[in-house]
């Protein structure tokens, strides 16, 4: 069962936002009215991703530290340093809130 973690004004159209989901950080951002929720510390060294730039052509996210990429669709590692995915979870929208999983979604 999804949670609702905020309400769809609190993330407007190219904003993030870091969560805590059933104990875990998860960063949220809202990529031109779509909104994806990846774990949102780096898996090379610990950074906030959501505090990182993101690139909206390319539906992806830098690391704020020492910019390793991650795409938000998936949670895959792009670039290095990182050599570890990130946790997906699933997004789902109401005409008011934003809700998600408490679980990963796997491939």
């Amino acid at each position: 069962m999804s949670t609702p973690v905020c309400l769809i004004s609190e993330l407007p159209v190219g904003a993030t936002k870091q969560l805590i989901v059933d104990g875990k950080q998860v960063g949220l951002f809202n990529i031109r009215g779509t909104v994806y929720a990846i774990g949102n510390i780096c898996t090379h060294a610990y950074a906030e991703l959501h505090d990182g730039y993101v690139d909206d052509d390319d539906c992806t996210v830098d690391c704020p530290l020492h910019g390793a990429r991650f795409d938000l669709k998936t949670g895959a590692h792009l670039t290095l340093p990182a050599v570890a995915d990130v946790a997906r979870y699933q997004v789902t929208v109401d005409a008011t809130h934003i809700f998600v999983a408490p679980y990963e979604v796997q491939a």
